[in-house]
């Protein structure tokens, strides 16, 4: 009678937590896994108590959560995962740096004055933009004469201010628009001199 007893317990108790995950799962692909797992715990929660039963000599107990791990197992294992978790840190930065320098030298390229960039970027442990270096190469003179820019308003611009100066004002001004790098963290060199 206690073997009974043990086994409608034990399938109530599953019920009712089943009833609940039944409620709370939204549908989609995971429910056919929890009925799956909820069938496996029924039939444990029956036959565990049956076996118990029928052969009183012998222990059916599960004891895989009852095992411990040696020390120096635990210490090599923790290690091996930190070495692998930074691998995989080390490769989502590297690709992310990539990325990064792409997306910043399509957008120098917009720049008025610049035919080609390379960029390379320093990003820090969570991916954001931590120092910039581009190696601009200016774009050729087109055949038509630019006409001078007139002077409406009585610009402050001095007369020493070249194109190069230009182009590093305006990329500067970009990259801190767009990305939040300071001035000062953006590097601007210009191939050939």
């Amino acid at each position: 009678m206690d073997v009974i007893r043990e086994i409608v317990t034990n399938l109530l108790v599953i019920i009712i937590i089943s009833s609940f995950l039944e409620i709370m799962l939204p549908d989609g692909n995971i429910k056919p896994f929890v009925r799956f797992a909820i069938g496996l715990f029924i039939l444990i929660a029956v036959l565990s108590p049956s076996l118990a039963f029928i052969y009183d000599d012998r222990d059916f107990q599960i004891s895989v959560w009852d095992d411990r791990l040696d020390e120096q197992v635990s210490k090599d294992i923790e290690s091996g995962s930190q070495k692998i978790q930074q691998q995989i840190n080390g490769q989502s930065n590297d690709l992310m740096r990539k990325k990064l320098e792409g997306q910043i030298s399509a957008v120098a390229i917009l720049v008025p004055g610049v035919d080609d960039v390379h960029t390379e970027v320093t990003v820090g442990e969570d991916g954001s933009p931590l120092k910039l270096q581009l190696i601009v190469r200016p774009g050729r003179k087109t055949t038509v004469d630019e006409v001078e820019p007139v002077n409406v308003l009585g610009s402050s611009q001095e007369k020493g201010y070249t194109e190069q100066d230009k182009i590093q004002e305006k990329i500067k001004q970009v990259m801190n628009n767009l990305y939040g790098l300071k001035p000062e963290n953006i590097q601007v060199e210009f191939e050939g001199g």
